[in-house]
C-alpha cells in the first residue's frame, strides 16, 4: 500500500494536478490580497479550462491547444453573458454555441478537449451572470487565465514531459509483459479460450493507445531536441517493445495446430511456458526498476530453462519417434527460436536502461519519423465533409444541443437550485457513442452518491472550517489527478471538494448535497435519454467501416512482407509502417466490437458474425506477423514465383471480402490449378529435405542435426504452413464477411 502511494505521488497525473491547483490558487490568493476575488476568480477559471488540453504530445500541439481553449472559453463566456438579458435571444445563442463548439471535436482527441473547455465555459457562465462592462472584463480575464496556463505549461513542460514518457514506457513494459503471458496461456490452455481471447483484444487496444502516445512524444521530441541521451534511450526501448509485440503476436499463430500436436503431451510444453512467464517477469522487473528509480536486480540465469526446452524437444522426438515427431519438433524449434529472440530483445532493453548499450544509432531520418506519427488533419474540408446528418459528430453535436437546451429549460420551469449542475452533468457525461456515455453516467452517479455520503458524514461529525478547507484542496487535487485515469474516482473527489467548499461559505451544506444529487440524476437521465432516442449512433451501423480499414491494412501488410521477401532490402521503413497500421486498425476494430457488445441487445445486429470476423482478423494478422518475422529474422531465401502466386491468392480473398462490403478494389485472381501446383512445389521442397534427413538417420531414432540443415527444414515447413494457414483464414474471412450481407 505504501509503495502504491509512493508511485502515485511520483506519477505524472499527480504532479500535473499539483501544477493545475497551483495555477488556480495563485489568482485566488491575489484576489483575496487585493480584495478583488470575483475578478481573479475568472483568471482561475480560464487557467483550469485551458489546462485541460495540456495532454501528452509535442510542445507545439500543447501550445496551440491551450491558446485555442482559452480563446473559445473567453468568447463563449462573453456571448452567453451578452445574451442572458433575454430568454428569446439566449436560447438560440446557447444552441448555436453548443452545436459548433461540440462540432470541432471532429478533429480528434485534443480538439475534443478544446471543445470540452468551451462547453464548460458556457456552463460556468450561468453560475454568476455579468452585466455591462463586466462582461468583457471577465471574458478577457478568462483569456488571461489561459495565458497563465500556457506559461505554467512552458515552465513545467520538461518535467511533465519527462514524467509522461517515463510513465508511458513503464506502462508499455507492463502491458507488453502481460501480453506475452496471455499469448503463452492461449497456446497451451484449452479452457476459457474465449475469455482469454477477449482479454487479449482489450489489451491490444490499450497497447495501441500507449504506442500512439509514445510515437508522438518521442519522435516529435527527437526532431525538436536532437539525439539527447535520455530520448535516445527511451526511443530504443520503445522500438524493442514494438518488435516484442510483433514477436509475441506471431508465436504461435496457429493455436489449433499446436493443441492438436501437443494436446495430450502438455509436459512437453511446460518448460516453454515456464520460460515465457520468466521472460514476462523479466520485462516487469525492468518496469519496476524504472518506476522505483533503483538499479536492476541481479539477473536470473535463464540458460538452464533454455536447456530444459532443448531437452524437452529431444525427449519428444525420442518418445514419439521420427518421422511422426517431425512436425511437432519443428514447431517446438520455432517456439524456442521465438523465446531466444524474445530474451535477446529484453536483454537489449535492460542494457539500454542500464546505459550499457553504447551510442547505438537509430536509423530514422526526419521524414521517416514523421511518417510514423499519426498526423491529425486540420483542413477545413473535414468540417464540410462532416456537416451532414450522416456524420456521427454532427449527430453528437445536435444531440448535445437539444440535451443542453432541455436541461436549461428544466431549470427555469422548476425551482431547481444551482440548475447549472444539470448542464455540467450533461456536458461531462455525453459522448458520441452509447456505451461510453452509459459508462460515464454510471461512474458519475456512483461518484456523486459516494462523494456526497463521505462529505456529508464529515460535515455532520466535524464542524471545523480549517479542516473543510484542507479537505477541499486535497479533494480537488485528487480529482484532477484521477480525471484521465479513473473517472469514477475523480467524480468522488469532485463531489467532496464542492461540498467542502459550500461548507466553508454557507452553514447549510446539506442543502448543497441534496441538490447536487438531484441535479446529477436529472442531468444523467437527460443524457441517457438523448443518446438512446435522438439519432443514436449504434456501432452496428458503423462497424463495417472498421472492418474495411482492418482488411485494407492487412492487405498492405501482406504486400510489404512479400515485397521484403522479394527484394531483401535493408530499409524496413515501409514494412514497419504497414505493420503499425495493421496493428492500429486491428485495435480499432477490437474497440468498436467492444463498444457494440455493451449496447442494448436489440441494436446488436450480427453480433456473433462480427465477433467471428474480429477473431479471424486477429488470427490473420498473427499469421502474417509470423511469416514476416521469420522472413526478416532468418534471412529466408528470396520469394519464388510459387510464393508470390499464393500471396496473390490470399490477397484476392481479402479483396473479395472488401467487395462484399461494397468496396471497389482490384486484385489478381489465381486459377485453382495454379494454386495446387504452387502448394505442391512448396511441399515438394520440404519433402526433399525430409528425404535427405531420413537418409541421414538411416533408421536411427535420433541423430544431431546440422544447424544449417535445421534452418532450411524449418524455413520450408514454416513458410509452407503459414501460407496455407493465411489462405485458409482469408477464405474464412471472405465467407464470414459475405454472410453479413
Amino acid at each position: 500500500m505504501l509503495q502504491e502511494l509512493r508511485q502515485f505521488i511520483r506519477s505524472n497525473d499527480f504532479v500535473k494536478a499539483l501544477v493545475i491547483m497551483f495555477g488556480a490558487a495563485v489568482p485566488v490568493a491575489l484576489g483575496v490580497w487585493l480584495g478583488q476575488v470575483p475578478y481573479f476568480l475568472s483568471i482561475t477559471i480560464g487557467a483550469v479550462l485551458a489546462s485541460g488540453s495540456d495532454v501528452p504530445g509535442s510542445r507545439q500541439h500543447k501550445t496551440i491547444g491551450i491558446l485555442v481553449s482559452a480563446a473559445i472559453a473567453m468568447l463563449a463566456s462573453m456571448a452567453i453573458n451578452l445574451a442572458s438579458g433575454s430568454l428569446y435571444l439566449l436560447l438560440p445563442v446557447l444552441a448555436v454555441l453548443v452545436f459548433f463548439i461540440s462540432f470541432i471535436s471532429v478533429y480528434g482527441f485534443r480538439a475534443s478537449l478544446v471543445s470540452f473547455a468551451g462547453l464548460m465555459a458556457i456552463v460556468l457562465s450561468f453560475v454568476h451572470a455579468h452585466t455591462g462592462a463586466d462582461i468583457f472584463i471577465h471574458g478577457l480575464l478568462i483569456g488571461l487565465g489561459g495565458l497563465w496556463a500556457l506559461l505554467l505549461s512552458v515552465i513545467f513542460h520538461s518535467l511533465l514531459q519527462r514524467r509522461q514518457i517515463e510513465n508511458l514506457i513503464i506502462d508499455c513494459l507492463r502491458q507488453t509483459a502481460y501480453y506475452i503471458q496471455l499469448r503463452g496461456k492461449l497456446a497451451t490452455e484449452s479452457q476459457d479460450q474465449e475469455a482469454l481471447q477477449k482479454e487479449l483484444y482489450n489489451l491490444q487496444v490499450k497497447l495501441n493507445e500507449i504506442h500512439e502516445s509514445l510515437r508522438e512524444i518521442l519522435l516529435h521530441e527527437r526532431q525538436r531536441t536532437g539525439t539527447s541521451n535520455y530520448h535516445r534511450k527511451q526511443l530504443l526501448i520503445f522500438i524493442e517493445l514494438i518488435d516484442i509485440l510483433e514477436l509475441s503476436l506471431a508465436n504461435p499463430a496457429n493455436y489449433e495446430r499446436a493443441r492438436e500436436l501437443f494436446g495430450h503431451s502438455v509436459r512437453v510444453l511446460l518448460p516453454f511456458l515456464k520460460l515465457v512467464f520468466e521472460l514476462s517477469a523479466k520485462l516487469d522487473n525492468v518496469a519496476d526498476s524504472m518506476q522505483r528509480g533503483y538499479a536492476l536486480s541481479a539477473e536470473k540465469d535463464l540458460e538452464p530453462l533454455l536447456e530444459k526446452c532443448r531437452q524437452s524437444i529431444r525427449q519428444y522426438v525420442e518418445e514419439l519417434k521420427l518421422p511422426q515427431a517431425r512436425e511437432g519438433a519443428l514447431l517446438l524449434h520455432n517456439l524456442l527460436d521465438y523465446e531466444e529472440k524474445l530474451l535477446q530483445k529484453i536483454t537489449s532493453i535492460e542494457r539500454v536502461h542500464q546505459d550499457l548499450e553504447g551510442q547505438q544509432s537509430i536509423g530514422l531520418q526526419s521524414r521517416e519519423r514523421q511518417r510514423f506519427i499519426t498526423q491529425q488533419d486540420y483542413d477545413v474540408r473535414i468540417l464540410k465533409e462532416n456537416f451532414s446528418p450522416q456524420s456521427p459528430i454532427f449527430k453528437h453535436a445536435a444531440r448535445l444541443t437539444i440535451a443542453m437546451l432541455s436541461g436549461y429549460l428544466l431549470g427555469i420551469i422548476f425551482p431547481i437550485q444551482n440548475a447549472y449542475w444539470i448542464l455540467l452533468t450533461i456536458v461531462v457525461i455525453m459522448r458520441p457513442g452509447y456505451s461510453l456515455t452509459k459508462e460515464r453516467a454510471k461512474h458519475r452517479l456512483y461518484g456523486t452518491l459516494l462523494g456526497a455520503v463521505i462529505a456529508g458524514l464529515v460535515v455532520f461529525l466535524v464542524q471545523n472550517t480549517y479542516l473543510y478547507g484542507i479537505l477541499a484542496l486535497v479533494s480537488l487535487i485528487l480529482s484532477f489527478a484521477f480525471i484521465q485515469k479513473n473517472y469514477r474516482t475523480s467524480s468522488i473527489f469532485v463531489t467532496t471538494g464542492i461540498i467542502f467548499i459550500y461548507a466553508l461559505i454557507t452553514p447549510n451544506a446539506f442543502s448543497a448535497i441534496q441538490f447536487r444529487v438531484i441535479d446529477t440524476l436529472t442531468g444523467a437521465a437527460i443524457a441517457m435519454g438523448a443518446i438512446s432516442f435522438l439519432w443514436p449512433s449504434w456501432e452496428s451501423l458503423s462497424i463495417k467501416g472498421s472492418i474495411v480499414k482492418a482488411l485494407n491494412a492487412n492487405r498492405n501488410y501482406l504486400a510489404e512482407i512479400a515485397s521484403y521477401n522479394q527484394h531483401k532490402t535493408q530499409n524496413t521503413t515501409a514494412y514497419k509502417l504497414a505493420r503499425k497500421e495493421a496493428f492500429l486498425q486491428m485495435g480499432n476494430l477490437n474497440a468498436a466490437f467492444q463498444r457494440m457488445s455493451q449496447e442494448p441487445k436489440s441494436t446488436q445486429q450480427h453480433l456473433m458474425e462480427i465477433y467471428e470476423i474480429v477473431g479471424l482478423n486477429h488470427t490473420f494478422l498473427a499469421a502474417a506477423a509470423a511469416l514476416g518475422t521469420f522472413i526478416r529474422d532468418n534471412n529466408a531465401e528470396a520469394a519464388s514465383d510459387y510464393f508470390n502466386l499464393i500471396i496473390k491468392s490470399i490477397d484476392a480473398n481479402l479483396a473479395q471480402a472488401l467487395q462484399a462490403l461494397q468496396q471497389e478494389v482490384q486484385a489478381e485472381k489465381v486459377a485453382k490449378e495454379e494454386l495446387v501446383e504452387a502448394y505442391r512445389h512448396l511441399e515438394g521442397r520440404y519433402n526433399a529435405l525430409v528425404a535427405v534427413r531420413n537418409r541421414q538417420l538411416d533408421g536411427a531414432a535420433y541423430k544431431p542435426i546440422a544447424p544449417g540443415f535445421l534452418k532450411n527444414l524449418k524455413e520450408a515447413r514454416l513458410i509452407s504452413d503459414q501460407l496455407k494457414w493465411l489462405h485458409t483464414i482469408s477464405g474464412n474471412l471472405k465467407q464470414a464477411v459475405e454472410e453479413l450481407e
